[in-house]
C-alpha cells in the first residue's frame, strides 16, 4: 500500500516545522509518495532547508522502501534553489549548483572540514576564512560589497557559521538565504545535524542545561559558552576569534530590531521578536541546531554603533549580574522564561539579593 504525504500549502516557519514532524513520525509502509500539488504559497529559505533535510533523513532511514514524489512540476523556484535534489529527487538543480544571483543563495551544503582546510592552506585563522566566505555571500545577496546591509549580513552570517564550526561537531551544514530589497527584508537559514546546544553547553559546569529549552535560553545569553567559562582552560595562543559567548546574543539582538530570530535544537524551538509577547516556543524534534534570521534591512543603519551598544549592554550584564552569568543555577532559572532587557535584569538582581 502506498502512503501519500501531502506537503503544506506554503513553506513558512510554522508549516515547515509541522511538516518536518509529520515526516519524522511516519508509520512504516512499503511505499511512500510525497505530494507537493497543494504547495502553491510562499516558499522561504528556512522552509526549504528544514523540509529537504528531514525528507533526506527519512529517505536514508528507509533504504528498503519505495519513495517517490508527485505534483511538484509547478515548483520551479524551489527546484532552482536545490530543494528537490537535496533529498534525491531529480528535478531542478543540485544544492549549490545555482551559482546564486542578485539577492539569493540557493540551498547549499558546506563541509566544515573544507573550511578549516582552506583556512590552513591560505595561512589564515578559521574566523578569517569564514569572514571572507560570508563577505562573498553578502555581496551576492546585496549586489554590493559596502553599506549597512552588507555589513549586517556579513557579520550575522559569520557569527552563525563560526558557531557551527566551533561548537556543533557537525561534518557539514546547510545554508540558504534571500534578500528582498523592495520589502526591506533578508532571511538567512542555517542547519546542522551536530550535537545540539544542550550537549555543546554541557562542558560548562556553571550551567544547569538540564533540557533543550534551558540550553537555548542559556545559548542566547551574553558571555555564555560551552568553551569559554570561569575555570576553563585558556587557548594556547591569543586570537581575535577566540570564543567569547557573544555570537548568538549579538545576532539575535540585530534581528529583533524590526525582524525576528528563530533557533531550534532538540525538542524545542524558540522565536524571538520585538514588542509584547517577544518570545514564543515551538515543539519540534531536531538533532543538531537550526537557525533562521529575518533582518529588517531598513533598520540596520550604523551597524558599528549598534554592535557597540549591544556588546556594551552584554558586557554590562556579564559584569553587573555575575550571579546570573557565571552561573548560579537557582538565579539563572529565574530568567529562563523571560527576555534579556536591562530592566528585567534589574528586577532579577533585586530578587536574588532579596531587595
Amino acid at each position: 500500500m502506498t502512503k501519500k504525504i501531502f506537503a503544506p500549502d506554503s513553506f513558512t516557519l510554522q508549516n515547515a516545522i509541522n511538516f518536518a514532524e509529520v515526516v519524522r513520525n511516519l508509520e512504516p509502509e512499503a511505499e511512500y509518495t510525497f505530494d507537493f500539488s497543494r504547495t502553491v504559497g510562499l516558499i522561504e529559505p528556512f522552509g526549504m532547508l528544514l523540509v529537504s533535510s528531514e525528507i533526506q533523513r527519512f529517505v536514508s532511514a528507509h533504504p528498503g522502501c519505495s519513495i517517490s514524489c508527485s505534483g511538484y512540476n509547478h515548483m520551479s523556484y524551489a527546484g532552482h534553489m536545490g530543494f528537490f535534489k537535496a533529498f534525491g529527487l531529480d528535478f531542478g538543480k543540485r544544492p549549490g549548483e545555482a551559482s546564486g544571483s542578485r539577492h539569493y543563495i540557493p540551498v547549499t551544503i558546506l563541509r566544515t572540514e573544507k573550511i578549516v582546510d582552506d583556512a590552513i592552506a591560505n595561512g589564515r585563522e578559521v574566523g578569517d576564512e569564514v569572514d571572507n566566505l560570508c563577505a562573498r555571500i553578502s555581496e551576492t545577496l546585496c549586489a554590493n560589497n559596502t553599506g549597512d546591509v552588507f555589513d549586517t549580513l556579513q557579520y550575522s552570517m559569520r557569527e552563525l557559521i563560526r558557531n557551527v564550526i566551533e561548537h556543533s561537531e557537525a561534518k557539514q551544514f546547510g545554508f540558504c538565504s534571500q534578500f528582498w530589497p523592495s520589502k526591506g527584508r533578508a532571511e538567512v537559514a542555517i542547519l546542522d545535524r551536530g550535537i545540539g546546544l544542550q550537549r555543546s553547553l554541557s562542558p560548562n559546569p556553571h550551567l544547569e542545561a538540564s533540557d533543550h529549552k534551558r540550553a537555548i535560553n542559556y545559548a542566547l545569553m551574553p558571555a555564555v559558552s560551552g568553551k569559554a567559562f570561569k575555570g576553563a582552560r585558556k587557548p594556547k595562543r591569543s586570537s581575535p576569534w577566540n570564543n567569547s559567548g557573544f555570537g548568538l546574543y549579538m545576532t539575535s539582538r540585530i534581528c529583533r530590531n524590526g525582524g525576528n530570530f528563530f533557533i531550534g535544537s532538540g525538542d524545542t524551538g524558540m522565536l524571538l521578536t520585538s514588542g509584547k509577547n517577544a518570545k514564543r516556543y515551538f515543539e519540534m524534534q531536531h538533532e543538531g541546531t537550526v537557525i533562521r534570521m529575518v533582518i529588517n534591512t531598513r533598520n540596520v543603519q550604523g551597524l558599528r554603533e549598534s554592535l557597540a551598544r549591544y556588546r556594551s549592554e552584554g558586557e554590562e550584564i556579564q559584569r553587573k549580574y555575575s550571579e546570573i552569568v557565571n552561573i548560579d543555577p537557582s538565579s539563572a532559572s529565574l530568567m529562563l522564561s523571560n527576555d534579556f532587557d536591562l530592566s528585567l535584569w534589574e528586577r532579577i538582581l533585586k530578587k536574588i539579593k532579596g531587595a
